[in-house]
């Protein structure tokens, strides 16, 4: 059989290329050609792949074995390397955002997944340790009352929504760890994983973890967890002594309005957000005096908000941000000098994934859908709904375009369950 060594090596169908006969090989020898086909391959499967390396990253983060963290932490490694020889760009941004002392607010976007993660292996608890080792290291950890306020309307919502939505239909879920898909909270999904595992046997029990489960002492019990647990302190607004200036709240509200789902999400961090300024203006915190200059933050994966306090004050006012991600809580502990080791659980993390959303499952409007349908059929003809949802996941496998669609999925259902009815 004649060959003919092209641009990646030999390949045995292909005739060498002449004036002749430029080109007859029936596989790509060319790098131009090699590209095209790949880039074909790329758009054809781009869905599909995305969905495989999630699932396949989701895996290694909560169920990680040894060797696949000692891989991750000699990346991580390479990266510091990089990161210390200035080759990585936001090496000023690092330091401008470190702290000798640092007060840190932790917003619901950290808690809320790290209560997700309570029956997970030590090693694979990212949010949990990432508070704990910043406890250890001497950061000094706060909620206060809008935190608090907004921790326990989510507690609320669950309640609702598992009693109204999943308590009768849990089988459904339970059979296939697929169908966790269908449940857009991240507690929820937890308390479901740990059934699968045996770990917890019902709903109340997994909340009974962190404050009781039918909520007649919210406020009280999650003070006390966070305490005694990662160290977080409540501060009220007495304590704090800062007063917000209501022309600045009306303006930035206004914006926030326009990026929040609802209004209350958007009060809480106007809140929020002003009350870290005013904190670092009664302190007397800025820039100025060096790069351990600012000391109060807000620990949040929502740092895109910060947008809409440009928009409202413009660059002069509030020129950093009052953010800081969970990315630079590590890189504060790992580079701090004269601090205690955090322990092997937590050096086991790296690198950092906390910067990273592995959050797989449906749009909101699609779930509540789904949860819908579920919840008036499941009880009655459970098989017959289990069977749809398994046609339904497998759709979504084979054209992950679906996931977006609401239309699509509801008339799906539409047309299973009324071939329910009609049987």
């Amino acid at each position: 059989m004649p060959t003919h060594i092209g641009t990646f090596g030999v390949c045995p169908t292909a005739q060498a290329d002449t004036k002749a006969n430029p080109k007859r090989a029936n596989f790509p020898t060319r790098k131009y050609d090699v590209d095209k086909y790949f880039e074909l391959l790329y758009c054809i499967n781009k869905e599909k792949v995305k969905i495989a390396l999630l699932m396949a990253i989701r895996d290694i983060v909560y169920n990680g074995t040894t060797e696949q963290k000692h891989y991750l932490k000699s990346l991580s490694n390479t990266y510091m390397m990089m990161f210390l020889l200035q080759w990585e760009p936001k090496l000023a941004i690092y330091f401008q955002t470190l702290a000798s002392k640092l007060n840190i607010f932790v917003c619901t976007s950290i808690l809320i997944p790290a209560f997700s993660e309570y029956y997970l292996e030590p090693e694979n608890r990212r949010h949990w340790n990432l508070l704990k080792g910043a406890h250890k290291a001497g950061i000094t950890l706060y909620i206060n009352d809008t935190i608090l306020d907004e921790l326990i309307s989510h507690f609320r919502m669950l309640r609702n929504k598992y009693y109204n939505f999943f308590s009768r239909t849990e089988s459904i879920y339970l059979d296939d760890e697929n169908e966790t898909l269908f449940i857009d909270e991240i507690l929820i999904r937890a308390y479901f994983y740990a059934k699968m595992r045996g770990k917890v046997k019902t709903y109340d029990d997994f909340i009974n973890n962190f404050l009781d489960p039918n909520l007649r002492t919210p406020k009280e019990d999650l003070i006390g967890y966070l305490k005694e647990e990662f160290g977080i302190k409540f501060i009220t607004k007495e304590e704090l002594g800062v007063k917000i200036d209501s022309d600045d709240k009306s303006k930035l509200l206004e914006k926030l309005k326009e990026r929040k789902n609802y209004d209350i999400k958007a009060e809480n961090d106007t809140d929020l957000i002003l009350t870290i300024y005013k904190i670092r203006e009664k302190n007397n915190e800025n820039s100025d005096s060096g790069i351990f200059g600012y000391k109060t933050w807000w620990l949040s994966k929502d740092t895109s908000t910060y947008k809409a306090v440009l928009d409202a004050f413009g660059d002069t006012k509030y020129p950093i941000s009052c953010y800081i991600r969970p990315d630079f809580i590590y890189n504060y502990i790992t580079l701090t000098p004269n601090k205690e080791e955090v322990d092997t659980a937590y050096l086991k993390i790296f690198p950092s994934l906390l910067g990273v959303n592995l959050s797989f499952h449906l749009p909101s409007d699609v779930t509540e859908t789904i949860q819908s349908r579920i919840a008036e059929f499941g009880e009655k003809q459970p098989a017959q709904v289990k069977r749809i949802l398994r046609q339904l996941s497998d759709k979504l496998k084979s054209d992950p375009k679906l996931r977006n669609n609401k239309k699509a999925i509801s008339h799906f259902l539409d047309d299973e369950l009324k071939k329910l009815k009609e049987s």
